[in-house]
C-alpha cells in the first residue's frame, strides 16, 4: 500500500501568533534564511521561493498553527487554513503541496477512522479563499477504505489521488475487494488522478488499480502503476512514455525537467538517470543504504541520509553535504529537503521545536 506520504526576525506581535521567537540569518551567510516554528515541522514541500512548512501538535493537545506558506526570499510568513484546520485535536497535516501561490494540504482527525480533507488556499488570501475538495475516510489500524493524498505541486501544476483499499476473509464470507483479488491480500483499486485548476478538481484519468502520484515537473506527472513500472503522463493526464520496472526493483523515483531519476533496489542501491523522453539510460552512482530521495531540479539530486542533507550533480557526480544538528531526543521527525530555483529548503528538529533553513541556490557550492 502507498501511505501518505509530512523566520527572519519579525515584530513582536507575529511572534506571539507564531508561539516561537524569531530567528535571524546565519553570519556570513548573506542569503541563508532560518525559519523557527514552535512545534517540529513534520512536513515541507516547495514551489518558486515558497516553502509549505507543515508542524505538529504541542503538548497538552494546545491549539498552534497546522500550515505556514514561508517565502525566505521575501521574509514573509503566512498562516494558512481556517481555525478548524488549527486544532491539535488528534489530527494534524498528512501531506501538503503548493503551485505557485496555491497550496493544497490535507488535515485530519483519527480515532477508530481516520477523516481526512484535502483543502485548498491561496497565499494571498489564505482565509477567503480556502475550499474544500474531497473528503475520505479509512479505518485506522486496518487502512482499510477511502483515501485522498499523493498531493504535488510545480508551476502551475497541481494534482493528487483518490483512491479505496480492500482486504477480504474467505472464512467470514465478506468480501469488499474487485473480482479476482485473492483472499488476504492488501488491495489498492478505483485510482483516480486529479488536477486542481482555480480551486476545483479535474480528473485526468481513472483507473481500476494503482496509479499513484510520485513526482511533478514541467508539466508532467510522474505515476508509478500496479504492476510497480512508471509512467510519465502529460498535464492533462496523457502518456508521454512508460518505464517498465520490475516489483520490488524502484524503491524511489523522481523527475525535473528533462530527466528521471530512480533509485534502484537492485543487487546494490543505486541512482539511475534516464532521459525523460527517449527512455535511455544516462548515468549510474552508487547510492548510500539509508538514502532517502526527496527532489530533483536542475540536474541536481537531493536526499538524505539520517540528519544530513545531499545535493549530488548529476552530470559529474560531484555533491555537498547540509548537516542538521544532531539532538537528543526520542523520535526526531526526519529530515526533509526540496530543491527549487530559489534555491535549497531543509527542515529538522531542535529539542521540541522545528527548523526550517533555506540556502539560495548561488550558495550550494560542490567540493
Amino acid at each position: 500500500m502507498h501511505l501518505p506520504k509530512l523566520i527572519i526576525l519579525v515584530a513582536a506581535a507575529a511572534v506571539a501568533l507564531l508561539g516561537a521567537t524569531g530567528a535571524q540569518p546565519t553570519p556570513g551567510s548573506s542569503g541563508v534564511r532560518l525559519l523557527r516554528t514552535a512545534t517540529g515541522v513534520t512536513g515541507l514541500a516547495a514551489d518558486g521561493s515558497v516553502a509549505a512548512v507543515a508542524t505538529g501538535c504541542g503538548d497538552w493537545g494546545y491549539p498552534v498553527p497546522h500550515l505556514f506558506a514561508w517565502n525566505p526570499v521575501r521574509r514573509s510568513v503566512v498562516r494558512m487554513g481556517t481555525r478548524r484546520e488549527r486544532k491539535c485535536d488528534r489530527g494534524g497535516v498528512l501531506e501538503q503541496a503548493i503551485a505557485g501561490h496555491r497550496l493544497v494540504w490535507v488535515p485530519y482527525q483519527a480515532g477508530n477512522y481516520i477523516y481526512a480533507r484535502l483543502v485548498t488556499a491561496t497565499v494571498e488570501r489564505p482565509l477567503s479563499t480556502t475550499q474544500l475538495i474531497e473528503e475520505r475516510t479509512h479505518h485506522a489500524d486496518s487502512g482499510i477504505g477511502d483515501w485522498v493524498g499523493n498531493v504535488h505541486g510545480n508551476g502551475p501544476l497541481l494534482v493528487f489521488n483518490t483512491w479505496s483499499t480492500c482486504e477480504w476473509d474467505p472464512d467470514t464470507g465478506d468480501n469488499p475487494c474487485p473480482e479476482g483479488v485473492p483472499p488476504r491480500t492488501f488491495h489498492i483499486f478505483d485510482e483516480k488522478l486529479w488536477r486542481i485548476v482555480g480551486g476545483r478538481k479535474r480528473l485526468l484519468v481513472a483507473s481500476p488499480d494503482e496509479l499513484a502520484v510520485l513526482s511533478v515537473a514541467a508539466g508532467r506527472i510522474l505515476v508509478r502503476r500496479a504492476d510497480e513500472s512508471l509512467e510519465v503522463r502529460r498535464s492533462d493526464g496523457s502518456l508521454l512514455r512508460a518505464f517498465p520496472f520490475r516489483r520490488g526493483e524502484v524503491r524511489a523515483a523522481l523527475i525535473d525537467a528533462s530527466r528521471l531519476v530512480v533509485l534502484d533496489h537492485g543487487s546494490s542501491l543505486t541512482w539511475r538517470v534516464y532521459d525523460l523522453v527517449s527512455g535511455q539510460q544516462k548515468r549510474v552512482f552508487a547510492a548510500p543504504g539509508r538514502a532517502i530521495a526527496t527532489d530533483v531540479e536542475r540536474g541536481l539530486l537531493v536526499y538524505t541520509v539520517g540528519r544530513a542533507v545531499y545535493v549530488l550533480r548529476l552530470a559529474d557526480g560531484r555533491k555537498v553535504i547540509f548537516k542538521a544538528p544532531v539532538v537528543r531526543m526520542p523520535y526526531p521527525a526526519p529530515v526533509q529537503a526540496q530543491l527549487e530555483p530559489s534555491g535549497l529548503f531543509y527542515s529538522y528538529d531542535v529539542r521540541r521545536e522545528g527548523r526550517v533553513r533555506f540556502v539560495p541556490f548561488g550558495e550550494i557550492r560542490f567540493r
